[in-house]
């Protein structure tokens, strides 16, 4: 089994020997870079940067933490005017702990969507109740009103024939009087 200390590769501590190996293999592409690389070369670095990106050259922090030095000596030698835009550096680093934060995130958001369903079947009942209660509402107006509606319209019809056919027996009935007056005299 292997020592903790042999983890360690350029300051960086690995939980697996798996990953200190591809770390050294990192360093060891980095070594290889820099020797054939002319840093005051802005085309070239940014071809190196590009390249490495697209072709997942690097698989650690240590690969990582390189790009981001390319990255930034990239954006300092960049000309004001030049349209080159630089690509973001995916991060790659298979830590155990990254996981598991993963996961842990994962549940979080379960727990989240789970307490954000029931506050939404919450509100979907409430918001029902207050619909049911409002069409209840017009139920009501709409049958106590004195205006024709297709429920009450027979009704109220009826009602204002019947008022109608009252106001002119009245007025039968005082012009009769008035005839009874008129002929009496």
């Amino acid at each position: 089994m292997a020592v903790k200390d042999d983890y360690i590769v350029g300051g960086f501590e690995f939980p697996t020997e798996g990953e200190a190996k591809a770390a050294k293999n990192d360093e060891n592409k980095i070594r290889a870079i820099d020797k054939k690389l002319n840093y005051n070369n802005f085309e070239a670095v940014s071809m190196v940067y590009n390249k490495a990106i697209e072709n997942h050259v690097f698989e650690t922090a240590i690969g990582e933490h390189y790009l981001k030095k390319l990255q930034e000596h990239l954006i300092e030698k960049k000309e004001a005017d030049s349209d080159f835009v630089l690509k973001p550096i995916p991060l790659r680093s298979k830590l155990p702990v990254a996981k598991q934060s993963e996961e842990t995130a994962k549940v979080k958001v379960r727990i989240g969507s789970k307490k954000e369903s029931k506050q939404k079947l919450k509100f979907s009942i409430i918001l029902n109740f207050f619909l049911a209660l409002i069409i209840v509402i017009l139920f009501i107006i709409t049958l106590t009103g004195e205006n024709a509606n297709i429920i009450n319209y027979r009704t109220v019809i009826t009602n204002q024939y019947a008022r109608w056919e009252q106001e002119l027996q009245q007025r039968e009935e005082a012009v009769r009087e008035k005839e009874k007056e008129l002929f009496s005299e």
